[in-house]
């Protein structure tokens, strides 16, 4: 927790009296949605360590934390682009064009000045997802012949794959039901303003 808070002051220093134009607020925007996402990845590594390691009652503090995690992200952000966004003279109306670029890069829609696209890796995490499950297959594979333990080391292997392509499609379809409802919501937005 002490290095989260310190990251985050770290994080609201560097940035919060610099200037920024409109586009560079625009990719901090998209960086700190990358990194929500690595966040909760991480914490998704740390339930798995708790199911390997943990005795007696530890889902109420698991709970806890992986709340107090998001606050403290959710409110260091929110300062951070308060000052940002005030600092710099730019509009609160920024943040929703900002979503609304980002929902049409969700639906392959062109967006205006060719902006750039939010980017995430998966390479990183696809190494955590292997290093935090191996000990915790293996604690779990029953104690039978080398042949057995290698079949269901294979099949654990097979189902993990099959969740984690099945989660992937389903966050991606989620994400372009909310994009193409935001976009739809923008649009009806703009129609009674004119």
């Amino acid at each position: 927790m002490a290095l989260l808070v310190s990251n985050n002051f770290a994080e609201i220093k560097s940035n919060v009296f610099k200037r920024f134009s409109k586009d560079n607020v625009h990719n901090i925007v998209y960086s700190d949605s990358v990194e929500r996402f690595h966040i909760s990845a991480f914490l998704l590594f740390v339930l798995a360590q708790y199911l390997l390691e943990a005795e007696g009652r530890w889902f109420g503090n698991f709970l806890f934390n992986a709340i107090l995690v998001y606050l403290c992200e959710m409110m260091i952000d929110i300062i951070k682009h308060s000052f940002i966004a005030k600092f710099n003279g730019i509009k609160p109306i920024a943040y929703s064009d900002f979503l609304e670029d980002l929902c049409k890069q969700t639906l392959n829609i062109q967006a205006e000045g060719g902006k750039k696209n939010l980017t995430f890796v998966p390479l990183a995490p696809a190494c955590v997802v292997i290093r935090v499950l191996t000990p915790v297959y293996a604690a779990h594979l029953p104690g039978s012949p080398l042949p057995w333990r290698l079949l269901w080391a294979i099949v654990l292997a097979v189902l993990t794959f099959v969740m984690l392509a099945s989660l992937k499609v389903l966050i991606g379809m989620g994400l372009e039901k909310h994009a193409a409802w935001y976009i739809k919501r923008c649009r009806k937005r703009k129609l009674h303003s004119d």
